[in-house]
């Protein structure tokens, strides 16, 4: 069965939209009225949770293989920091040495970074910040529901009554259908198309009480068209553990891994002894 590649980038929307679709308890068809509790309920969210820390571990299904990754996330107020490390499959044709890289994305509450091991640091445009804080955070997925959405109807998902929303063309470039949960306000289902025309649909499973009555998903499966292209597990979650200011310091990363000039090495040396 054929594989559909998928971006590392996609894993941080998913862990993004993992994080933080969980906002509250009932709500009416208006589509308005479940945006409104939606961010009444963040305010509440933000209350309770003043710090977090998750690790995550997903497998992606690729043609050259399946690769592994571990994703950390950390919150603290406005700030927040990814890290990823990806593991390529020696069917990917990789350089010797060269069978992972590690990327980090920090807000400081300012500006947006990326650092890696291959390319070094980069300060992110506004335009690349913004599509990052989307992967990066989702925190407020509501916000991205633009008013070309309408209210479909009522649809069960793992025995889970969900709502129906459609957002119409030139609307939420991230999603153009989501299934909410009736009750809790989570979300359960995500549609979107990517610019090939195909639908890359994700699923929400095992939610598990993390406090009070807050939950989130610990399984995530992705699919585009009607193969699965990875499954992302919630290995541990952490709250109020009173993160350290440094962690959101970009001055003060530290990678691991290969960088660009190692990389040509490796690549020269692979040639000769070929």
């Amino acid at each position: 069965m054929k594989r559909n590649k998928i971006k590392w980038s996609v894993i941080l929307l998913v862990v993004s939209v993992i994080l933080f679709l969980g906002v509250g308890q009932g709500f009416s068809q208006s589509v308005s009225d479940i945006l409104r509790k939606a961010e009444s309920n963040y305010k509440n969210f933000n209350q309770d949770f003043k710090d977090m820390a998750m690790v995550f571990d997903a497998k992606i299904y690729t043609p050259q293989g399946e690769m592994t990754s571990e994703m950390k996330l950390f919150t603290k107020g406005e700030k927040s920091r990814s890290e990823i490390v990806m593991q390529f499959p020696e069917s990917a044709g990789m350089p010797e040495g060269m069978g992972s890289m590690q990327t980090i994305i920090i807000f400081d509450g300012q500006d947006t970074w990326m650092i890696s091991s291959f390319a070094g640091k980069q300060k992110l445009t506004s335009e690349e910040a913004e599509e990052q804080m989307q992967y990066q955070t989702g925190m407020n997925w509501w916000q991205s529901i633009s008013d070309k959405t309408k209210y479909i109807g009522i649809e069960k998902i793992n025995n889970r009554e969900c709502y129906v929303l459609e957002i119409e063309a030139g609307g939420d470039p991230h999603y153009s259908k989501i299934w909410v949960d009736k009750k809790s306000l989570f979300l359960i289902k995500t549609e979107s198309k990517n610019d090939s025309g195909e639908t890359m649909r994700m699923i929400f499973s095992d939610f598990r009480k993390i406090k009070n009555n807050w939950e989130l998903p610990y399984k995530t499966e992705g699919f585009m068209d009607e193969v699965q292209t990875m499954t992302i597990l919630l290995k541990s979650f952490a709250i109020n553990q009173g993160l350290p200011d440094d962690l959101f310091d970009v001055n003060k990363v530290e990678l691991s891994g290969p960088n660009m000039k190692e990389m040509m090495q490796n690549m020269m040396q692979q040639g000769k002894n070929n």
